[in-house]
């Protein structure tokens, strides 16, 4: 069962949403929250070109912007902490100071599960707009992701996409004994391109479900049209409250394909996406 949950913090929106997932799922499940956040330091001492005897003044400056960038982490963890105690949820706070990619990594190895928002901002003291961090951390996890987008609608029931790979395969053992869908129903989305492959694997998971007494729907969509479309279109139509996504493949040619379906996904899903690791 689902035992701990790893939130990832910076001061944007989507932070605060992926709180409000986390605190709502930790008294769901009855999980401990813990909090990291990350003081970027290498970001915004970096070496620059600075004019002939300016060395000074960039040391200078740089104590400020690190001084600040504290101040800031201290504060969203503070927070944090105020959030879960207020809402009665077990939580830790973490502080880490480095690459954030590498933090991440790091510290996902003391939790089930991590969740973070659609759009990070780790560099927030030198860069103003989204990081490329949540793609880095999807690539290398050794745990589930849940990404959470801006605003979090009601639903019921899970959504999985099942294309048979043995990634999803994985991914739907994972939240089947996290406990994760707890008790809703389970939609095997099943896309269909004129062969029964497909259809025959999720058949075979809906199998699996039903020999751990999950309640389940299969749904065999037959369509040409972009993988990620139809997927967002059962999303629409099911208002499902999670959809399950395999992890990415290591085959080149595999990871091409599924890595663009996941971007179009996360692009646009108006759910909570849990990505396997």
């Amino acid at each position: 069962m689902l035992q701990t949950i790893l939130v990832l913090l910076d001061e944007s929106p989507y932070s605060e949403t992926a709180t409000t997932l986390a605190l709502e799922w930790g008294r769901r499940f009855g999980a401990r929250l813990l909090g990291l956040g990350i003081l970027d330091k290498s970001s915004i001492i970096a070496v620059e070109p600075i004019p002939l005897g300016a060395s000074g003044f960039k040391r200078e400056r740089d104590e400020e912007r690190l001084a600040e960038a504290q101040k800031h982490v201290t504060r969203f963890l503070a927070k944090f902490q105020k959030r879960c105690s207020a809402a009665g949820i077990p939580a830790r706070i973490f502080e880490d100071v480095g690459d954030p990619t590498k933090c991440i990594l790091k510290h996902a190895h003391r939790c089930d599960l991590i969740v973070l928002g659609r759009e990070t901002n780790f560099h927030f003291e030198t860069q103003h707009e989204s990081d490329d961090v949540r793609a880095k951390v999807l690539r290398r996890s050794p745990r589930p992701i849940v990404v959470v987008p801006r605003e979090l609608p009601v639903g019921s029931g899970v959504v999985v996409a099942y294309g048979g790979g043995r990634e999803v395969a994985r991914t739907l053992q994972t939240v089947q004994l996290l406990g994760l869908a707890d008790g809703e129903t389970i939609h095997l989305v099943a896309i269909s391109r004129d062969d029964r492959k497909t259809e025959a694997s999720a058949e075979l998971a809906a199998e699996f479900l039903e020999s751990h007494g999950a309640p389940y729907k299969l749904h065999v969509v037959e369509s040409e049209l972009e993988p990620a479309n139809v997927l967002l279109d059962q999303v629409v139509n099911l208002q499902p409250r999670l959809l399950v996504m395999g992890a990415h493949a290591h085959h080149p040619l595999h990871d091409l394909f599924i890595t663009s379906v996941t971007r179009a996904v996360l692009r646009a899903c108006p759910v909570p996406v849990l990505i396997g690791a």
